[in-house]
């Protein structure tokens, strides 16, 4: 039995998001600085905190765990309709995760504003499916990043807008 199977659904999302929290950290040289609510009720993972603008960033961390051995095209994450407010400023990161080395390999920040109109809707949730594929043309494409660094740029001018 593969050991992923293993983990239970919070157990998996609490490793997504202390690696994206470390991950802006260290990549960021510290100037952003993850925060995590004491409860997620209003489905905010982390608030990242830009030490040179003085901003905070609400984020809801989404992601999967594969293994290398598990070749997918497509990756879902939902954002539940009761968690999601349009009125805010946050954003959503989507995080794809190699299961042996806890390495991000794809990531997608997308802002809150924009799930109604990339995310397909349905009656208690939203649902994204962007393609893992190198050469896709996606609508999350605009989105995507494909290392750490990248995806903390974009945090970083996020918060500096």
């Amino acid at each position: 039995m593969d050991r992923l199977e293993n983990l239970t659904s919070t157990q998996r999302g609490k490793i997504a998001e202390l690696h994206v929290a470390t991950a802006l950290m260290t990549q960021s040289g510290g100037r952003l600085s993850p925060f995590s609510p004491i409860s997620d009720d209003h489905g905010i993972d982390l608030v990242i905190m830009d030490k040179a603008t003085g901003k905070a960033l609400p984020v809801q961390v989404k992601s999967w765990l594969l293994s290398p051995d598990r070749p997918v095209r497509t990756v879902q994450f939902d954002v539940r309709k009761a968690t999601f407010s349009e009125m805010t400023a946050g954003v959503v990161i989507a995080v794809v995760m190699d299961a042996e080395t806890l390495a991000m390999s794809m990531a997608w920040m997308i802002p809150l504003r924009d799930i109604p109109t990339l995310a397909t809707e349905q009656p208690t949730k939203f649902v994204m499916a962007p393609s893992r594929m190198e050469r896709s043309a996606d609508r999350y494409i605009g989105h995507r990043h494909t290392t750490i660094a990248s995806l903390t740029r974009a945090v970083e001018a996020l918060m500096t807008e």
